[in-house]
């Protein structure tokens, strides 16, 4: 077999030195954006330890499909890339990479119990381990015998991460996009442009230091398990292309706003979205709030049989009457959580902070705004009896 030269950054060989070295129980990865430590991770549990050694590993985000769109994608494109990969290996039903000499890794969301609470394994990697609660962090831990891999954006103020990491016996492997060295220009100065946007952003997924900022938007929100199922529902459709697209469906129910993230995709095109849509049975008459910035995809999507229509697009406004209602986010909304807990507002060079959000990380945020703003400062009839 022709050998590939594999390419790494140093987070992969101070994970490799940490796992060695067999002191630590948790090995945090605290680092910002596009730092390679979730990738790094990829290439450890997918070409170093089980070739190694016969372990079991597990590999946990907050949801199946939040794991297939990360860090099993990254597990199976390092294997490809390799020429390591072998489809008779690969159960997806199941989502087990079985490997020749009985070590194997199996990738399952943290939403569901069964494996949560199920049989044990050598080693874990948590992937967006802040986005887990802790007594679901506390559930798989119990359950590992060797060791166990964190990785995370610091955009909590608190989370039970850090003090975990931070204990006594335990790693903590800080790292930036600096340790990264096969960025492309473009990412780079997408990152670095955070500098001018926002100092506590630029802290978090610049410099990956653990955040600390006043300026949180929404702040009253909490999850829920699912929507009620009782309320009326709707959409909301942010619209990108190198940037996520994102669908949320929203329901109205005894007051409160409950919200759950259905799609979040980059490179789609409209027919993607129609094929994306079909299977979340979505009515002909549920009204989709659409980005207003393309009427085209707009229109597209109406012949396509779909109830859409351009979103209003007052920000500010659409701000003010979500946080003026209660809101409830499905646990398995994994992006929309990840954004909700980094959307702040701008502060100026004085520290004064505006009325106007940074711009970064806000897809499923805006379908979110569309679809509740659009929909609720619509006139509502009301019937009277005579």
């Amino acid at each position: 077999m022709k050998k590939v030269e594999v390419l790494y950054t140093n987070v992969f060989e101070k994970n490799v030195e940490a796992y060695e070295s067999k002191r630590y129980r948790v090995v945090g990865n605290q680092g910002s954006t596009r730092s390679s430590k979730s990738y790094s991770l990829a290439q450890i549990i997918s070409l170093y330890i089980p070739n190694q050694y016969q372990k079991s590993i597990s590999v946990v985000s907050p949801s199946l499909p939040h794991l297939k769109r990360g860090m099993r994608r990254d597990f199976l494109h390092v294997m490809e890339s390799c020429g390591e990969f072998n489809e008779n290996n690969f159960n997806r039903t199941d989502n087990i990479y079985h490997y020749k000499n009985g070590s194997y890794v199996e990738f399952f969301g943290a939403d569901d119990s069964g494996k949560v609470r199920g049989p044990g394994r050598d080693i874990l990697v948590v992937n967006e381990a802040n986005l887990l609660s802790f007594d679901v962090y506390t559930q798989l831990a119990l359950r590992t015998r060797d060791m166990i891999f964190l990785d995370f954006n610091p955009a909590d103020e608190y989370s039970w991460v850090y003090d975990v990491v931070d204990r006594e016996g335990n790693l903590l492997i800080q790292s930036t996009y600096l340790d990264n060295p096969f960025l492309t220009k473009e990412q780079i100065s997408e990152i670095e442009s955070l500098k001018d946007a926002d100092e506590n952003l630029w802290k978090v997924y610049g410099l990956g230091l653990r955040g600390s900022s006043s300026e949180t938007i929404y702040t009253h929100w909490k999850t829920c398990k699912e929507l009620p199922g009782r309320g009326e529902q709707w959409y909301g459709q942010d619209f990108g292309f190198n940037v996520a697209s994102a669908l949320v469906k929203v329901e109205l129910f005894e007051g409160a706003i409950y919200v759950d993230e259905l799609l979040y995709e980059t490179k789609l095109t409209t027919n993607d979205l129609t094929e994306r849509y079909k299977p979340l049975q979505i009515e002909s008459y549920n009204e989709i709030y659409c980005d207003a910035a393309e009427p085209k995809t707009i229109e597209e999507l109406k012949r396509a049989g779909f109830n859409t229509f351009p979103a209003d697009k007052d920000v500010t406004e659409g701000i003010r009457k979500i946080k003026s209602m209660p809101l409830y986010i499905t646990e398995r909304s994994t992006n929309l959580l990840k954004e909700i807990r980094s959307y702040k507002w701008k502060v100026d060079k004085d520290g004064k902070v505006l009325d106007e959000p940074v711009k970064f990380n806000d897809h499923a945020l805006d379908a979110l705004r569309y679809a509740v703003f659009t929909k609720l400062i619509k006139p509502q009839l009301t019937w009277v009896a005579f």
